[in-house]
């Protein structure tokens, strides 16, 4: 496919391009990559966002019915209650979400934070 970009910053490009060699990338193979980095952005922050809503809309409840227990919410929805991290972990990995709310109110802990798959980053 053959894509024309009018009015782009040239020193930008110029930038870009010489990244691109350094990393033995094409322009096309280095472009193809940062419009992935940046779809990947937008969706990681729909789901935040989708996570975050849904934490917001559950707290008392969760705070009422699950005072002891971790909390997960991914993928916009409250996906279970858990006794142990361990428990968090095995089911984060089964789900492959890119972020994840774990929260346990006994313990006054709200963790947010990208899943990288074996850990939770904050």
């Amino acid at each position: 496919m053959t894509l024309v970009i009018k009015k782009i910053n040239e020193e930008k490009l110029r930038e870009f391009k010489a990244e691109a060699i350094r990393r033995g990338l094409t322009l096309s193979e280095a472009i193809e990559q940062a419009i992935d980095l940046w779809l990947n952005k937008v969706r990681d922050n729909e789901e935040r966002e989708e996570n975050n809503k849904v934490f917001e809309k559950m707290e008392r409840e969760i705070l009422s019915k699950y005072h002891d227990k971790y909390i997960v919410i991914a993928k916009g929805k409250f996906i279970g209650a858990y006794n142990t991290l361990e428990e968090v972990q095995e089911v984060l990995k089964k789900l492959n979400v890119s972020h994840a709310i774990v929260y346990n109110p006994s313990k006054d802990i709200k963790e947010e934070g990208e899943w990288l798959g074996g850990s939770l980053s904050l």
